[in-house]
């Protein structure tokens, strides 16, 4: 009997609108600073991948020239161990792109253990916009039912939050400093009443939300992503290859290596 090959691989489906700075959390996740390569279906290296500047908080973002492609594999050199799929975001009537996410998982997420299964999507959202939800997004967590890969809502950009709560806060009497201080709290708390209720009642909600500034420190960043992963992880194993691949976090390679 041949023995099933275990993924040496986390594989990623990252989705986002432009400008919900997908490129800022794969490069803190990966600590790399440059572009990842680019690899088809076969393994074969693509060159035809262009930069652009339509990612406010990084450098660039991914798109390639021509039609997107799901399957394209983005790998960092200095970060063997993730795979990342990037999907464009869903604006309203992006029937196409909904068929193609819907079909992309439902093909990666019943691999089993081979080395191409998808194990975890992320989602991410940008709290900066008036819209942070549009109907074709509402319509993905509505109609698709990932099954075993978790989906891991990130709040990018809540410093957004923490500036109209301290405005709020001001506009109360509350002193300069204090209104500081107190932000970020009740920028979460608002977050907490408000927004998170509309993603919790979603017919298949994610089963992590992870909120990102974009002031605090990128390893921070990056830790809290990893680790609001690992805790949506049904298997060790899965959550031992999700640390392993994390290897430019010391700190929490260390925390995953107590912890197993």
């Amino acid at each position: 009997m041949a023995e099933i090959a275990r993924p040496d691989r986390f594989r990623i489906l990252i989705i986002g609108r432009a400008n919900a700075g997908k490129t800022t959390i794969l490069r803190a996740v990966c600590g790399a600073e440059g572009e990842p390569n680019v690899y088809d279906q076969d393994g074969n290296e693509v060159h035809d991948f262009v930069a652009s500047q339509s990612d406010i908080l990084c450098t660039h973002a991914f798109l390639q020239r021509g039609e997107h492609n799901i399957e394209y594999s983005l790998m960092f050199p200095n970060s063997p161990g993730f795979v990342f799929h990037d999907s464009r975001g869903f604006e309203s009537g992006a029937v196409e792109e909904l068929a193609l996410v819907r079909e992309f998982i439902r093909k990666k997420a019943n691999l089993g253990s081979m080395q191409n299964q998808l194990h975890a999507i992320w989602y991410c959202f940008s709290t900066d916009s008036n819209r942070f939800m549009t109907a074709a997004e509402k319509e993905f967590f509505d109609t698709i039912d990932t099954g075993t890969v978790p989906v891991i809502a990130i709040f990018t950009k809540f410093d957004a939050l923490d500036a109209a709560a301290f405005s709020a806060l001001s506009e109360q009497g509350v002193p300069f400093a204090e209104a500081q201080r107190r932000a970020p709290v009740h920028a979460q708390a608002q977050f907490n009443q408000g927004l998170l209720p509309l993603i919790q009642q979603l017919a298949h909600p994610p089963r992590a939300v992870v909120c990102l500034r974009s002031k605090v420190s990128i390893l921070r960043a990056a830790s809290e992503l990893i680790e609001g992963t690992g805790a949506t992880l049904d298997g060790g194993a899965l959550k031992v290859l999700l640390v392993q691949a994390q290897c430019v976090n010391v700190e929490l390679c260390m925390k995953g290596a107590v912890d197993r």
